[in-house]
């Protein structure tokens, strides 16, 4: 990757910890799970965002080990990602738990047998990198339907007055947050298939996959930690349709 590529990944690496620190707090303060489960996921993304780049800025002064360390880092997140998009969105019903524990799966033995291949790089020949690719990337798309369908509720509820339209834009963002992430896993793949043929990466990847990644990280921003003036704004934009009760 060039410069440009190392910058905006460590850029991201600390938003992500930002962001991740604000929320454990804010669990600390409300004893909520889905605050924590949140929090864990952010924050051990951005120790990971962090820890990748760190072979390419120290050179031979990071140990061959820290790169497996990194990535079960990333992979130990995604567990209290799944479970927040459970306790969250769907708490009630078993095929919930189904897609927890799939992915769960396909993550530990996904990120096992690359790591006892002694290797974790990105190969689209190596079955058990794609069984790692799905296990990371369903809860992205798990998460964007979810809150795509709470945004589509939650929307017909603001224009009644039954919900605070900052309310339901927070699911629009949500959602918005984890199709740019599932954008970014797409872009692993471009990036696997680069590295698979000559070791390089283009440009253009390295593009894709940081402009998806800093577009996520500014929706995750406006969604739970919107200045005063947007959240204005999206009060002032709502229509809110008059109800009988109002005359």
């Amino acid at each position: 990757m060039d410069e440009n590529a190392y910058l905006t990944s460590i850029i991201a690496s600390l938003f992500y910890l930002i962001a991740g620190s604000r929320l454990l707090r804010l669990s600390r303060r409300t004893r909520e799970r889905p605050e924590l489960l949140l929090g864990l996921y952010f924050a051990l993304s951005g120790i990971y965002y962090l820890g990748y780049n760190l072979p390419s800025l120290l050179g031979d002064l990071v140990p061959e080990w820290v790169g497996v360390v990194v990535e079960w880092t990333y992979i130990l997140g995604v567990f209290p990602y799944l479970l927040f998009t459970r306790s969250v969105f769907r708490s009630r019903g078993a095929w919930g738990g189904w897609i927890v524990g799939l992915c769960s799966a396909l993550l530990v033995a996904g990120t096992l047998m690359l790591t006892l291949d002694g290797s974790v790089e990105y190969s689209l020949d190596n079955p058990w990198y794609l069984a790692q690719w799905v296990g990371y990337t369903t809860p992205c798309a798990w998460m964007c339907w979810e809150a795509m369908l709470y945004w589509r509720s939650a929307g017909k509820r603001s224009r009644i007055g039954l919900c605070p339209p900052i309310v339901a834009n927070r699911y629009l963002l949500l959602a918005l947050f984890a199709g740019f992430q599932v954008l970014a896993c797409l872009s692993d793949l471009l990036l696997a298939h680069e590295v698979g043929d000559d070791q390089t990466v283009s440009r253009i990847t390295d593009a894709l996959i940081g402009g998806t990644e800093m577009a996520s990280i500014a929706l995750l921003w406006l969604a739970f930690f919107a200045p005063r003036s947007y959240a204005s704004w999206i009060t002032r934009r709502a229509v809110i349709l008059p109800t009988p009760m109002d005359g």
